[in-house]
């Protein structure tokens, strides 16, 4: 699945109102950490992710932010997507 085809699912899981609060931060987690796999596959091996330069993780971000730009929910998608480096709880999820 493409970086944009993700993104877009993750503003339909936010929009969604018929799906229960569970399932939707279910969904929104498994597809940030789907994201994560295609952004920066690296993350899964730590002694491969700590050898990237912040430049380069930088980088590849830039893209997804650009894509997220076009979506009203952008705030809510950029949480989504910090969900596996912060571990933030989606207190704002209904």
């Amino acid at each position: 699945m493409s970086v944009p085809q993700i993104i877009q699912q993750i503003d339909e899981v936010i929009r969604d109102t018929h799906t229960s609060r569970e399932e939707k931060i279910e969904n929104l987690q498994n597809l940030a950490m789907t994201c994560w796999q295609e952004v920066v596959p690296e993350y899964e091996n730590r002694e491969t992710f700590q050898e990237l330069e912040s430049t380069e993780i930088q980088k590849r971000w830039t893209k997804v932010r650009d894509e997220v730009e076009k979506y009203e929910t952008k705030s809510q998608i950029l949480y989504v997507l910090d969900w596996p480096a912060s571990s933030g709880d989606f207190y704002w999820i209904k």
